[in-house]
């Protein structure tokens, strides 16, 4: 089975590490089903019941940092962090995919849930928004030391 690790990272690091930091407000949670299929039979590869990626939609109502130039829409949707090693769990079970190592950075924040974010922390990138990593939101009273560390 897979192995996971924590990383703690600073605020100075999330905001360095992220390409866009947006203020949002939660709407709505969402749930998109992706399709596995079992490769290691070779030519008889066969589909096996999708894996459910979850996540949250929100509002954008301010752009903190856009490194990328990222034309950010009024409404984003951004997945649970852990979506990804979810997933690779999910096939390495269904199958037979490979065990991986996985070290998660995982942020230190006061804020209760997502749902609770007034800030959130993203790395865009292929047309996708996650979070920069686990717990990475913030809420409103955290704006200015944010400001400070984009300007810096």
């Amino acid at each position: 089975m897979s192995n996971t690790r924590s990383l703690e990272i600073s605020l100075s690091d999330m905001v360095e590490q992220s390409n866009l930091v947006l203020k949002v407000r939660f709407r709505e949670v969402f749930e998109e089903h992706v399709p596995v299929v079992d490769k290691s039979l070779g030519q008889t590869a066969r589909e096996i019941q999708p894996f459910v990626k979850r996540g949250c939609v929100f509002e954008v109502s301010g752009v903190l940092k856009n490194t990328a130039r990222i034309e950010v829409p009024g409404e984003i949707r951004v997945p649970d962090e852990n979506w990804r090693r979810l997933l690779g769990q999910y096939r390495e079970k269904h199958a037979n995919g490979p065990v991986k190592f996985y070290t998660v950075p995982v942020y230190n924040t006061d804020v209760p849930s997502i749902k609770k974010a007034s800030i959130i922390f993203l790395v865009h990138f292929q047309g996708m928004f996650d979070l920069t990593a686990k717990d990475a939101f913030e809420n409103r009273d955290a704006e200015e030391k944010v400001v400070m560390l984009v300007a810096g």
